[in-house]
């Protein structure tokens, strides 16, 4: 997967651990034609950032988690989440890992 993917995927668990919104809150935006575009892609990673607030330690947790996400590691993902006492974070991975293709 791609640095940009991985980006995004671990901008996106952290923003929704930190966000007090729900799951089903969060709307993506999409162009016309059913897709994010680029733009829409990097205002919301933006957005994601920016709300976000979090601290070094919570920001590397998430990029660990993304990557091993991205590895096809989602158990290991969830444990990390988990064994550090980040219940929001592992509560997102766990909806990441288990949402249907």
């Amino acid at each position: 997967m791609s640095l940009i993917k991985s980006a995004f995927l671990a901008t996106t668990l952290l923003a929704l651990a930190a966000s007090p919104v729900s799951a089903e809150q969060f709307v993506v935006p999409q162009s016309s034609a059913g897709t994010m575009s680029q733009i829409d892609l990097w205002g919301r990673q933006l957005t994601a950032i920016a709300g976000a607030r979090a601290t070094k330690v919570q920001w590397e947790r998430a990029v660990r988690a993304a990557a091993l996400i991205n590895s096809n590691r989602c158990k290991d993902a969830y444990l990390l989440a988990a064994s550090e006492q980040d219940e929001r974070l592992a509560k997102r991975v766990y909806e990441v890992c288990t949402a249907p293709n």
